[in-house]
């Protein structure tokens, strides 16, 4: 499978710290590929360098082979990757729908003129904009409740507008932070099956999480960091053998 993004030496200091010390991986395209690592290893880091929030101290992020490097944020969201963060971020009095649709607006075009004078294309662009965020909720199970206040949904649910949100961008990228942080078995299990069916849509993941069974049962492969130094990367098997891994962060082998 091509290669759909790069990380080549990709290094990020701060101050006297380095966060991330010459990060060499590749996410294939149509893939689910994860980032595992202790507390601190630098995983949420590496993607603040994707996403264009922090700018590396040196390498380079190729996505479709441009390179991306010290790019804005909105402009790494145009050319299509998305992602959701550690903690749910959602605007919990407006509605589960209205949500999605905040996410869907960096695809939309009419800006503050066409909003005020409400042309035919700015409303053919509201219906695309609903019908677009719709077909991401149907996509995590939510559709039914579309119209009740974010803040009334499950802490489940809230995980799964979250990536819905991030969905309704239409990303070709979708970098997933701990999606099942604080999830139940039967939450996981859900959402396991959520993001193998977003993978079937034509969407590349890759992902950050703790839960190494979840890792090792979804990802097609895996990278491994500790204290900013990449230590493994190959299948979910390979790595859960390797004994720098089970040294640094797994303790023993996850079946």
């Amino acid at each position: 499978m091509p290669v759909l993004l790069e990380l080549d030496h990709m290094t990020i200091r701060f101050g006297g710290l380095i966060a991330v010390s010459e990060l060499n991986m590749q996410v294939e395209e149509g893939k689910i590929g994860s980032l595992i690592g202790p507390n601190g290893a630098g995983k949420s880091t590496v993607f603040n360098v994707i996403t264009g929030i922090y700018t590396p101290t040196r390498g380079k992020v190729t996505f479709k082979g441009q390179n991306i490097t010290g790019l804005k944020p909105y402009a790494i969201t145009s050319l299509g990757i998305a992602r959701t963060f550690q903690n749910i971020r959602l605007f919990k009095n407006l509605s589960v729908l209205d949500n999605v649709k905040i996410g869907r607006h960096c695809r939309a075009g009419g800006g503050i003129f066409g909003a005020l004078t409400r042309h035919p294309g700015i409303k053919r662009e509201e219906k695309t904009i609903a019908e677009k965020s719709l077909s991401a909720l149907d996509l995590v199970g939510l559709t039914a409740k579309k119209n009740e206040q974010a803040r009334n949904l499950s802490y489940g649910e809230q995980r799964r507008l979250e990536i819905a949100r991030a969905l309704a961008a239409e990303p070709v990228l979708l970098l997933l932070d701990e999606p099942a942080a604080g999830m139940n078995p039967q939450e996981k299990q859900t959402l396991m099956q959520m993001i193998l069916n977003i993978r079937q849509t034509g969407v590349t993941i890759l992902l950050v999480e703790h839960d190494m069974k979840f890792v090792m049962n979804i990802s097609d492969c895996v990278d491994v960091l500790d204290y900013g130094c990449k230590i493994a990367s190959g299948t979910p098997s390979e790595v859960q053998k390797d004994p720098a891994v089970i040294t640094a962060y797994l303790g023993k082998e996850v079946g």
